[in-house]
């Protein structure tokens, strides 16, 4: 997933694997969900029959050989709060002396909750936070206005107790003129860090929210400032293709540590979906990016399959990246964008990418 994150305090650093070494797993635990946001990567899943991943399949997934090499289980869904077997799952993650992270929209939390979690061995929460506005948060996040302060009120409490604490913002059209403030807000409420993910879309009706390229560097730009103002740590990681490529790159890089990453699908990173099938990319479910069936073969099996191994290639069946000098260090960048918006399903483009070509050309 694509992100330009934000570190507030210095004493964690995420550890990015070689290339084919499983790193972080991603479960989504149910597809259902209390909000309906706009941008919403699981669209798709949402759409579709309830569904909650057995706690077979979770138990299935920790006795992997995988499993031991695995830094980061992130619980997801649809809102995990949702799931009705959540404490179960948990108890399964202590069992092997795992401590998950959970994200969340946050609204279904209370004090109490989040305190529960903690005592049940999760290590960090992310929230999601789109806005501060309460009825941006209703036109945006499909919630209702009431839903707004308890989320306020349940982050700030998650960042008084001892759990690690996230705040992620999606990039759209609606809040683009408020991201600055967001990250001000988060910084000061003293959580850990502020993820902003330029766009997050799994379906082509996505596209309308998506803020240009162009803008979004003039916004990196200006949030840059404020960090840099802000924060003592100036620590960001970016996974976004070509952005090293951009003058606002060059500005900063030897003002803050901008460290360039390639997309986590696949190379290091994969999704259990709620009904058991694994996905190359967390931000899909549709069939392309299906490489293999939990209820099936073992974790340990699907990661090694030709499924598998053919999605961590296919920047190489790319006309333009194989020409490419910089498609080792990208590797063909967002497929998911580029499947999305490109004429060639999975081996087209990605669209960053194509903005500096088309600059360049």
């Amino acid at each position: 997933m694509q992100k330009i994150k934000f570190r507030f305090k210095g004493n964690h650093v995420d550890s990015f694997a070689k290339l084919g070494d499983l790193r972080a797993v991603f479960l989504d635990l149910t597809n259902r969900c209390n909000l309906s946001c706009e941008y919403c990567f699981n669209y798709r899943a949402l759409q579709a029959r309830p569904s909650h991943l057995d706690l077979d399949l979770i138990k299935k997934a920790l006795h992997s050989k995988l499993a031991e090499s695995v830094k980061d289980w992130f619980l997801s869904g649809g809102e995990p709060a949702l799931y009705d077997h959540l404490l179960e799952a948990l108890k399964l993650f202590r069992e092997h002396g795992i401590g998950p992270k959970i994200a969340t929209n946050g609204t279904m939390l209370s004090p109490g909750i989040i305190d529960t979690w903690a005592g049940h061995g999760v290590r960090s929460i992310q929230f999601s936070l789109d806005t501060l506005n309460p009825e941006l948060h209703v036109d945006l996040n499909g919630g209702e206005r009431q839903d707004h302060e308890p989320l306020l009120r349940n982050l700030e409490h998650a960042a008084r107790s001892p759990l690690r604490v996230v705040v992620s913002s999606v990039l759209t059209e609606l809040n683009k003129r408020e991201i600055r403030d967001i990250m001000a807000f988060c910084f000061e409420s003293g959580v850990d860090s502020y993820t902003l993910y330029p766009n997050v879309p799994s379906e082509e009706r996505h596209g309308r929210l998506i803020v240009p390229f162009p803008e979004l560097l003039e916004l990196a730009d200006d949030l840059f400032s404020s960090y840099s103002s802000l924060c003592p740590s100036k620590v960001l990681d970016i996974t976004i293709p070509c952005f090293g490529k951009s003058s606002t790159y060059a500005k900063w890089k030897d003002i803050l540590a901008l460290r360039l990453h390639y997309s986590a699908a696949a190379p290091y990173a994969f999704k259990i979906n709620s009904d058991g099938r694994v996905s190359a990319c967390i931000c899909q479910d549709s069939d392309p990016f299906i490489i293999g069936d939990l209820r099936k073969d073992s974790l340990d099996a699907i990661w090694v399959s030709e499924k598998a191994r053919e999605f961590r290639s296919l920047y190489q069946k790319i006309p333009e990246c194989s020409l490419c000098s910089e498609s080792v260090v990208c590797r063909g960048g967002c497929r998911n964008n580029a499947s999305l918006f490109g004429s060639k399903g999975l081996y087209s483009l990605d669209p960053y990418c194509q903005f500096f070509k088309s600059r360049i050309e």
